[in-house]
């Protein structure tokens, strides 16, 4: 029952969807000897024709350079031309409204040490990283099943076993 519950959890959360709010701080990653950095950040699948915006703050002028693209599932890697592209001078916020459905990632340059604050806000599930344990969910449903067959199994066999011994004995002799 608990593998089921699993299962329908795997596949039922990754599909609901309501209005997120990420904020990050910046550099992710650590400073390179020359100061620049390219931290990437990842927003799950969104739907085709929803609005993403994506702010920048509290950063020195000209230091970042931001690209918005589509990636793959899970991943922060390119995998289509850019949405936008830009090295703010001033706190800005970018929206863009999602071409298909799927995820998107951003890279941020930042060069000079440079710290930044970085806002996303987008509607996608709060659980999408549930549905990598899809397969783990399946693999629990099927074992679960074939326990509940070897358990059903084995108890008519051990039930038929006694009736077997209690029958040699010669019946049902009150003991």
């Amino acid at each position: 029952m608990v593998s089921v519950a699993f299962l329908a959890a795997a596949i039922a959360l990754p599909l609901w969807k309501s209005p997120q709010r990420a904020v990050y701080y910046g550099p992710a990653s650590p400073y390179a000897p020359d100061g620049t950095t390219l931290s990437g950040y990842y927003i799950p699948t969104v739907d085709n024709g929803s609005t993403v915006r994506v702010s920048v703050d509290n950063f020195r002028p000209g230091s970042l350079d931001i690209s918005i693209f589509p990636s793959g599932a899970g991943g922060i890697a390119p995998t289509g031309t850019p949405v936008y592209t830009k090295t703010p001078l001033i706190n800005s916020t970018a929206s863009f409204t999602a071409a298909a459905t799927q995820p998107y990632g951003i890279y941020v340059i930042s060069r000079n040490f440079t710290r930044y604050t970085l806002i996303i806000e987008a509607t996608y599930s709060p659980n999408f990283w549930v549905a990598s344990y899809t397969p783990i969910a399946i693999a629990a449903v099927l074992g679960s099943a074939i326990l509940l067959y070897y358990y059903s199994f084995t108890s008519k066999r051990w039930v038929l076993e006694q009736r077997a011994i209690r029958d040699a004995r010669g019946g049902d002799d009150g003991r």
